[in-house]
C-alpha cells in the first residue's frame, strides 16, 4: 500500500525530479570513472588495454544515460507513455551493461594466487610452498603486469611523488619487487596487451633481468652490491628494483619482496568504482518500479 501511495502522480513527478538530479550526478561520476579507467597507467600497465575498452564503454553508457534525463521528465510532464516506455527500455539496457562491466572489472580484483602463497614465495627463503608453486606465481602474466607497474614507478623515481609511492609500498615490510637475492632470469616478453609507456626500455625488454652472478638482480644506479668484496667484483644488486635505504640492508631468510603490496595498491584503485557501479542497483529498482507503474496504470488517472 505504501508503494502505491508513493507512486501517486504528484509524488511521481517529485521523485522523477529528484532522480533526475541524482542520475545527473551519477552520470558525471560514471563519465569520470570511464576517463580514469581508460587512461590510468597503473591499470594499463597491470591489466592491459582491456581497461581502455572498459573505460570507453562507461563513457558511452554515461552519455546515453545522461541523454535520457530530459525525455523522462518530459514524458512524465506530458503523460507520454510511449516515451516513458522508451526511456525505461534504454535505462534497463544501460543498467544491465553497467552491471556486466562492473562484474568484469571486479574479476580483476581477485588474486590469482592466494595472499598466503604470495607472502611465502616473496620471502628470500619460502617455508610453506614448493619452488614449482612459487615459480607459477613469479611467471604468471598477472604478476608480470604488476611488475610493469613497479618498473614504471622505478623508472620515474627521480620524481619525488613516484618515488614516494614505492617507498610507501616498501615501508618496513619489504624491499624491491621479487624476493631479495633470489633472481631467476625470465627472458619472456611482457604480455602484448600491457602498456610499456614510461618504462625504461631495458627493463621492458624482458620480464626479469639478473646480474652477472647467481641470485643477484641487475645493477642499478642506486644499488651496487659486490659478489666478492676483496676482489671488488660487482655481482649486481641484492634487491629487485628497490628504492631508499632498504637496498643497503642485509638480506635475511625472512627478507621479502613487495609484489603482493603492488597488487593491493593497483586493485585499490578500481575497487571503489566497482562498489559504486553495482551499488546503483537498488536506486534503479525504485525508479524502474515507478516507471512501470506510470506505464501500466489506468489512463483515467492521468
Amino acid at each position: 500500500f505504501e508503494f502505491f501511495v508513493m507512486c501517486t502522480i504528484p509524488s511521481i513527478k517529485l521523485i522523477v525530479l529528484i532522480l533526475s538530479y541524482v542520475k545527473l550526478v551519477f552520470t558525471l561520476y560514471v563519465f569520470g570513472a570511464g576517463i580514469f579507467l581508460s587512461s590510468s597507467l597503473d591499470l594499463l600497465h597491470s591489466f592491459g588495454s582491456i581497461f581502455i575498452h572498459f573505460g570507453l564503454s562507461l563513457i558511452f553508457l554515461a552519455l546515453l544515460s545522461g541523454g535520457l534525463i530530459y525525455p523522462l521528465k518530459f514524458g512524465v510532464d506530458r503523460h507520454n507513455r510511449f516515451l516513458l516506455a522508451f526511456v525505461f527500455l534504454f535505462d534497463t539496457i544501460v543498467f544491465i551493461n553497467l552491471i556486466v562491466i562492473a562484474t568484469q572489472i571486479n574479476s580483476y580484483t581477485v588474486p590469482t594466487f592466494s595472499k598466503i602463497l604470495q607472502a611465502d614465495c616473496l620471502r628470500n627463503t619460502p617455508q610453506s610452498f614448493s619452488s614449482d608453486e612459487c615459480s607459477a606465481f613469479y611467471n604468471s602474466d598477472r604478476t608480470a603486469g604488476f611488475r610493469l607497474a613497479w618498473e614504471y614507478y622505478f623508472t620515474a623515481r627521480s620524481d619525488k611523488t613516484k618515488n614516494q609511492v614505492l617507498a610507501q609500498l616498501q615501508g618496513a615490510a619489504c624491499c624491491g619487487f621479487f624476493p631479495p637475492m633470489k633472481c631467476v632470469p625470465n627472458g619472456n616478453a611482457f604480455p602484448a596487451q600491457n602498456s610499456l609507456v614510461g618504462i625504461d626500455s631495458t627493463l621492458a625488454s624482458a620480464r626479469v633481468i639478473c646480474g652477472q652472478y647467481p641470485n643477484y638482480y641487475t645493477q642499478q644506479s642506486n644499488c651496487v652490491d659486490y659478489y666478492n668484496l676483496v676482489q671488488q667484483t660487482i655481482g649486481g644488486c641484492q634487491f629487485d628494483l628497490g628504492v631508499g635505504f632498504c637496498v643497503s640492508s642485509n638480506v635475511m631468510a625472512e627478507s621479502n619482496g613487495c609484489a603482493s603490496a603492488m597488487e593491493d595498491y593497483v586493485v585499490a584503485k578500481i575497487t571503489p568504482h566497482v562498489t559504486v557501479l553495482i551499488g546503483r542497483f537498488m536506486a534503479l529498482l525504485i525508479g524502474f518500479d515507478c516507471l512501470l507503474y506510470i506505464i501500466l496504470m489506468d489512463s483515467n488517472n492521468w
